[in-house]
């Protein structure tokens, strides 16, 4: 999942530079670009799992409002210079999605290991920590944080 979210971020130098040409509203780029700045910040500053998921998703919903947006406009869907590095940024994302579900899926399947006999001795044994999905909860996703920049809230 790592992989594909440094992927992503080396991506969307490309990407934001096309959609800054490209005519598009204002608004739009300018949550883009504030949805990426936010996944750097709390990457960088290691924030926590909730955190970083409720980054990472803010910036696939405005990767996605700008990939719609672009679809209205008839002249984009001929520019290789927006078409290349989009078509590229829909395939991460695609992969990110895959990713985050197989993590999750490990996590609900260790979590559950570690309340059934026999490996919940082991696990009690180690100390194996209950691991912690990668979702946003529902109370960050109506509130705003006090790490979000205020232009995403």
């Amino acid at each position: 999942m790592t992989v594909e979210l440094d992927r992503r971020h080396v991506q969307l130098e490309p990407f934001i530079a096309a959609v800054e040409s490209s005519g598009l509203d204002p608004k739009t780029v300018r949550s883009l670009v504030g949805a990426r700045s936010w996944s750097k910040a709390v990457r960088e500053r290691e924030l926590g799992l909730n955190t970083q998921a409720a980054a990472e998703n803010a910036l696939s919903a405005a990767v996605h409002s700008v990939l719609a947006e672009s679809d209205m406009h008839p002249k984009l869907k001929t520019t290789w210079a927006f078409q290349g590095p989009a078509g590229d940024l829909e395939t991460t994302e695609k992969r990110i999605a895959g990713a985050v579900r197989v993590y999750n899926d490990n996590a609900y399947r260790l979590s559950l290991a570690r309340t059934t006999f026999p490996s919940k001795l082991v696990a009690k044994a180690l100390k194996v920590p209950d691991p912690e999905p990668f979702v946003e909860h529902a109370a960050s996703a109506g509130e705003q944080s006090d790490n979000m920049p205020a232009q995403l809230a």
